[in-house]
Protein backbone atom coordinates (compact mmCIF):
# COMPACT_ATOMS: atom_id res chain seq x y z
CA UNK A 1 0.00 0.00 0.00
CA UNK A 2 2.78 2.40 0.90
CA UNK A 3 4.58 1.57 -2.35
CA UNK A 4 1.50 2.50 -4.39
CA UNK A 5 1.22 5.85 -2.63
CA UNK A 6 4.91 6.50 -3.23
CA UNK A 7 4.55 5.66 -6.96
CA UNK A 8 1.49 7.92 -7.24
CA UNK A 9 3.33 10.83 -5.58
CA UNK A 10 6.39 10.29 -7.75
CA UNK A 11 4.28 10.19 -10.93
CA UNK A 12 2.47 13.37 -9.91
CA UNK A 13 5.50 15.58 -9.20
CA UNK A 14 8.50 14.03 -10.93
CA UNK A 15 9.30 13.35 -14.56
CA UNK A 16 11.45 10.40 -15.49
CA UNK A 17 12.42 9.49 -19.04
CA UNK A 18 14.42 6.59 -20.41
CA UNK A 19 16.45 7.51 -23.48
CA UNK A 20 17.82 4.71 -25.64
CA UNK A 21 20.30 5.74 -28.33
CA UNK A 22 21.71 3.52 -31.07
CA UNK A 23 25.05 4.81 -32.36
CA UNK A 24 26.60 3.61 -35.60
CA UNK A 25 29.38 1.25 -34.52
CA UNK A 26 30.85 -0.37 -37.64
CA UNK A 27 30.19 -0.24 -41.38
CA UNK A 28 31.24 -3.28 -43.40
CA UNK A 29 31.31 -2.96 -47.19
CA UNK A 30 31.42 -6.05 -49.39
CA UNK A 31 33.68 -5.47 -52.36
CA UNK A 32 31.94 -8.06 -54.54
CA UNK A 33 28.56 -6.33 -54.80
CA UNK A 34 29.12 -3.02 -52.95
CA UNK A 35 26.53 -3.61 -50.22
CA UNK A 36 27.05 -2.10 -46.79
CA UNK A 37 26.18 -3.64 -43.45
CA UNK A 38 25.95 -1.33 -40.44
CA UNK A 39 26.17 -2.50 -36.85
CA UNK A 40 24.87 -0.29 -34.05
CA UNK A 41 25.76 0.05 -30.38
CA UNK A 42 22.99 0.68 -27.82
CA UNK A 43 23.32 3.06 -24.86
CA UNK A 44 20.61 3.90 -22.30
CA UNK A 45 20.22 7.03 -20.14
CA UNK A 46 17.78 7.88 -17.32
CA UNK A 47 16.73 11.52 -17.62
CA UNK A 48 14.60 13.89 -15.63
CA UNK A 49 14.34 16.64 -18.27
CA UNK A 50 14.82 17.01 -22.02
CA UNK A 51 15.75 20.36 -23.55
CA UNK A 52 16.41 19.54 -27.22
CA UNK A 53 15.92 16.47 -29.34
CA UNK A 54 16.79 15.94 -32.97
CA UNK A 55 18.44 13.23 -35.05
CA UNK A 56 21.90 14.76 -34.60
CA UNK A 57 21.68 16.71 -31.31
CA UNK A 58 20.20 15.83 -27.92
CA UNK A 59 20.36 17.82 -24.65
CA UNK A 60 18.97 16.73 -21.28
CA UNK A 61 19.63 16.33 -17.56
CA UNK A 62 20.00 12.89 -15.97
CA UNK A 63 18.56 11.71 -12.66
CA UNK A 64 21.70 12.82 -10.76
CA UNK A 65 21.47 16.41 -12.14
CA UNK A 66 24.34 15.87 -14.60
CA UNK A 67 23.88 17.51 -18.01
CA UNK A 68 23.96 15.19 -21.01
CA UNK A 69 24.62 16.40 -24.53
CA UNK A 70 24.93 14.12 -27.53
CA UNK A 71 25.99 15.81 -30.76
CA UNK A 72 27.03 13.93 -33.88
CA UNK A 73 27.49 14.63 -37.57
CA UNK A 74 25.70 11.47 -38.67
CA UNK A 75 22.08 11.06 -37.54
CA UNK A 76 21.47 8.52 -34.77
CA UNK A 77 18.37 6.55 -33.83
CA UNK A 78 16.78 7.17 -30.45
CA UNK A 79 13.72 6.19 -28.44
CA UNK A 80 12.21 8.09 -25.49
CA UNK A 81 10.02 6.31 -22.96
CA UNK A 82 8.27 8.33 -20.26
CA UNK A 83 8.32 6.29 -17.05
CA UNK A 84 6.67 8.93 -14.82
Amino acid sequence: MLERIKDWWHALWCEHYELTVWFEDEVITKLEDGTQTTTRKKKTFDLKSISKKSATHFIGVDINDNPIEIKTVKPFDFQILKKY
